[in-house]
């Protein structure tokens, strides 16, 4: 009996120290687990970024999605972000194109969303030559090439580039360049080749320079650029109005290999021509 005694009392203190050790571990566990609400919105609210299940729960709505900020609180509000356990007091963000806080009230805007609507609907690049209608011709929406940004984004400021590109070239063919071995000019594509669509912007006086390299300060919304991956192959792009975090750099808006994206590329590539269509 005794040890049967000493037993059951040995055990009630185990039972004690596990209760009163689980305990602390619980309560550790809740001082160390991070609170979530205090994290904001602030990294590049390009779709498709992911994000953990446990911070949807936290936000109750899509974090991709900048806040809004009620103008009268504008030059008070912050943005939080946890780097290393530490919260950093970010600047606010102004509303953008991109993440849809802004509206567009101007032809580059209406041109920037007409770029920002192909994405997650354009997801394959595809340069196969297509029989297209004209005018207003265009290969399925759901592929393309770089060019294909382009033409799309100037429907949608009512600027048919297929026929506006393809009169010029009927009127100014020797000017064009000859790399097709062509003898006339061809509606299917011309408009879908990016040394075609240098010449014409050349053309219509919406070159301007393209700077030093590495500087990009002079790269607004709404702008063309085109770079050069190789000797034998350029890419052109438009620059989004959303800038990348702690830069001078804004996102581009374009059809790298893989369907449309919005990406920091600006600085990818040798920068080889610049084009300024609008003024506002």
């Amino acid at each position: 009996m005794r040890a049967l005694r000493i037993a059951i009392a040995t055990l009630t203190v185990l039972a004690i120290v596990l209760l009163f050790n689980s305990d602390i571990a619980i309560d550790t566990v809740k001082k160390i687990k991070p609170n979530l609400s205090l994290i904001k919105p602030n990294s590049p609210p390009i779709k498709g970024d992911p994000v953990y299940d446990e911070a949807l729960d936290d936000h109750k709505e899509d974090v991709n999605v900048a806040e809004e900020i009620p103008a009268e609180d504008k030059e008070e509000a912050v943005t939080e972000k946890i780097i290393d356990g530490d919260i950093i007091i970010l600047p606010p963000r102004e509303p953008t194109l991109v993440d849809g806080t802004k509206k567009a009230t101007t032809i580059r805007d209406r041109f920037i969303l007409g770029a920002v609507a192909q994405y997650g609907v354009t997801n394959s690049y595809n340069g196969a030559y297509k029989r297209i209608s004209y005018p207003n011709g265009d290969v399925d929406i759901s592929t393309g090439v770089c060019t294909d940004v382009i033409v799309r984004a100037f429907r949608a400021v009512d600027i048919d580039l297929q026929q506006e590109m393809h009169r010029d070239m009927k009127r100014n063919f020797g000017k064009y360049p000859k790399k097709w071995g062509l003898r006339q000019p061809d509606r299917n594509i011309d408009h879908r080749r990016v040394p075609n669509m240098e010449v014409y912007f050349k053309r219509k006086g919406y070159k301007i320079p393209v700077g030093k390299q590495g500087e990009f300060s002079t790269y607004l919304p709404g702008d063309l650029v085109v770079w050069r991956i190789n000797n034998d192959l350029t890419h052109i792009g438009i620059v989004s109005d959303q800038k990348v975090p702690e830069t001078s750099r804004y996102y581009i808006i374009h059809n790298p290999f893989q369907g449309v994206e919005i990406s920091d590329w600006l600085a990818e590539f040798e920068i080889i021509n610049h084009f300024r269509m609008f003024k506002d």
